[in-house]
This record gives structure tokens, sequence and C-alpha cells, in this order.
């Protein structure tokens, strides 16, 4: 069985929390803070005493009653402590010191990198309140009975991959000019090959996070990236990777050819461009582990679980809301009403001066369908990212040509 550190004041033993607002570890008794470095050298000496005793550590194999679970003890109290295989700091249920397992974080599961919390609890729980409250579409109830079950401060482990994107277009390409009696086609072949660093792009590398959860509260500021300190972890819960580097090439790489297509396509300087061939080489250059910040909120409303995260650098706040179905009919049906009144004005008559009412309900009825769908996709927003812009540099052009392959002419139809 394997010491579990947990790191009391240097002063007075009290209960030490990483504290946001100062980037220190402050005593929760007698006020007393402290560095990274002097928490470090204290956390060091304490690891080398539990190595010392040469204690083993249970594991899913030695116990199969507990399959996955590793068993540590508290140094402070001397409680056995279960967690599973991938928890690598949590609080002891028994004296509540904030608890280091050190052994999580060794060899290839050491993170190279991780940014530290911004934001304290009460901080992320205003943070929901403000987001739901600028929802209209939520039902008055859940803002009546909605209570935070649980709200929990998370080092959730990320992949970061570096390199450069190698891409060859081939885009058809058309202008339109009006000329009166007819539109006017010009189209072109058009071919740009060109390459595009991007670092640090992200992807989360635990199973138990949910993949569009944690895209939609990026992006984080990498350049606050520090090297890895567990004296970062006291006061917050923090997971091993569980999802190996290659396993989330297939999202990075996605997302890595959809912005190089994107930026390619935005040198394109024609009214309209569609792919023909697209063509890819991605090099990497380096893969960084890193444990990043996220505060973990949950509700339960109607015996239904709602799931939010903030990211804990940064402050945003993503999280699906139900949709009160009343309202949203509401305001469809005025979406429909203001535009099939415009609709009248503009298209309700013929050339002969009768009403017509079929362009004013084709009016309604899409700025309808597009408006209620704004509107709930709003209530709605987390979704996979498929593009990483905020990780990639401009393309570098290497070869553009835009080859003229034809005018074509189409006649206007006359009413």
């Amino acid at each position: 069985m394997a010491d579990a550190l947990a790191i009391g004041c240097l002063a007075c033993g009290g209960e030490l929390s990483f504290d946001p607002a100062t980037g220190k570890l402050v005593c929760e008794y007698c006020g007393s803070s402290f560095t990274n470095e002097e928490i470090d050298a204290a956390y060091k000496e304490k690891q080398e005493k539990a190595e010392a005793k040469g204690d083993g550590e249970i594991t899913g194999e030695d116990d199969p009653e507990n399959a996955g679970m590793h068993a540590f003890t508290c140094s402070t109290c001397g409680a056995e402590l279960l967690t599973d295989g991938n928890t690598g700091a949590s609080t002891c249920p028994y004296c509540g010191n904030n608890t280091i397992m050190p052994a999580q974080f060794t060899g290839n599961f050491k993170p190279d990198h991780v940014i530290p919390f911004k934001f304290k609890k009460e901080q992320a729980v205003a943070k929901y309140k403000e987001y739901y409250q600028k929802r209209k579409l939520i039902p008055k109830d859940f803002v009546a009975s909605n209570k935070v079950e649980e709200i929990q401060g998370v080092y959730v482990p990320f992949w970061l991959f570096d390199g450069t994107i190698g891409i060859r277009g081939l885009y058809e390409a058309k202008d339109k000019y009006d000329r009166g009696e007819y539109i006017e086609i010009k189209e072109y072949r058009v071919l740009r090959e060109g390459t595009v660093d991007f670092r640090n792009v992200p992807a989360d590398a635990s199973k138990r996070m949910d993949d569009a959860l944690m895209d939609s509260i990026e992006p984080y500021n990498f350049a606050e990236l520090k090297d890895f300190s567990m004296s970062y972890l006291p006061g917050f819960l923090a997971e091993k990777f569980d999802v190996e580097d290659k396993d989330d090439i297939d999202r990075i790489e996605k997302r890595l050819k959809n912005t190089a297509d994107e930026k390619a396509r935005a040198t394109i300087k024609h009214n309209s461009v569609s792919a023909e061939n697209l063509d890819f080489k991605i090099e990497y250059s380096g893969r960084h582990y890193a444990l990043l910040p996220v505060w973990m909120l949950t509700t339960n409303w109607q015996s239904n679980k709602y799931t939010f995260a903030m990211n804990g650098q940064t402050g945003k706040f993503i999280g699906d809301l139900p949709v009160d179905k009343g309202k949203l009919t509401a305001l469809v049906a005025v979406i429909f009403i203001i535009a099939f009144i415009i609709g009248m004005i503009l298209f309700g008559h013929d050339e002969n001066g009768d009403t017509t009412l079929m362009m004013p309900i084709i009016i309604g009825v899409v700025a309808a369908a597009i408006g209620g769908g704004a509107a709930y996709g709003s209530m709605k927003p987390v979704a996979i990212k498929h593009e990483a812009r905020e990780y990639m540099d401009s393309i570098n052009i290497t070869s553009a040509q835009d080859d003229y392959i034809r005018t074509v002419r189409q006649q206007k139809q006359r009413n």
C-alpha cells in the first residue's frame, strides 16, 4: 500500500489549498501562504521518506474485489483511501486534508505542464447563475427549483500537439456578373499549395470527460503553461490520462485539415469556391502532456442530470439547458408573424395588384425556422469542435494558380 501525501501548513500544520487569486498555497487555519517552490521542497522530502518505507501499492490485480482501484494511506491521519486508478489528487474523507497520490504522476504519467486555476468555487457558481439567467427559453421552475448538487475543480489530462500541416487543394471557383438580361458566370480551376504551423492543439485524455464538453470550453491561453508541480494540486481533483495520445490523433487531424482548408480557401478571391480534391500531409514536431483546469458542476431537474463545465483559466462557462417548449413555440410564432407582415408589404401583390400569400408565407416559414433553430441552439451549445483556428498560424502559400476555364451565360427568368 502506497502513502498518499498530505502536506500541511509549514507554520501550524493546518490544511493547505492552492489559491487561484494569489498563485500560492494558503493555510485555511492560520492564513500563512507559501510559494510553489517551498511546498515542492516539502513534498519531495515527504515523498522520499514514504519511498524509504518500501511499501507496495495495492492494485486491482492484488485485490480482485476492487479491480481497477488503488489503495493509499493518508499520511496525516493514517486512513486507507481507495481511489480509481486515474485519480491523482483528492481529499481525505476522514481528516479533510487535501491529498496527493504522487505515484500517479511519475514516469510516463508525469505531466509536462499545468495551467493553474484562476477562478475559485464561488466564482464558478456565480458564472453558472449568470449563464442560465441570460437564457430566455429556460423553464421558470428550473430557475426556481434548480440547485447545484455538486461542484468540483478538476485538473483534466490533455494531450497538446505541435507540428506542420501541408495542403494541396484543387478547387472549382466561379464569379457571377449581372449583365442585365442575363447572368454571366466565369469558371476557374484553382490550385493552392501551402503549409500551416500549429501549436498546442488540445484533446482531452480522460475517458470520463465528455469530449464535446471539453472542446466547448476552449480556447486556453497556452502562453501561461507552467512546468508541472504537484504544489498546484491541493484543493482540487486531478486525474492522470487513460486515453493514449495515438487515440486522440483522429480528432486532432480532423480539426487541422478543416482549418487548413479554410485558410487555403480564404486566399481564393472568387464569388464561390468548392473543393474538388484535397491532399494533406501532417508532420508532428512535439506532443505534450498537460493538466488543464476545469470546474465541473452538476444539477438535477425533473429527474434529469445536467452537467456544466467552466474553463478554470478563462472563465468560459458552457452546458446544455432544458427548453421551455411553450416559450419556444411562442417565439417561433412571433417571428413568423413579423416576417409574414414584411413579406406582405414587399411581395404581397402580383402585377395586377391582386393579393398573393405564397411568397409571404414562404418568407415567414423560413424566418421562423432560422430564428427558432438559432434560439434552440443557444440552449444546446455543447458540440465537438471541427476546427483549430486559435492554435494555427497563417497559411504560407507555396503555389497558387487560377486557371480560367469558360464563361457561361444564363438567361434571367421573366415573371
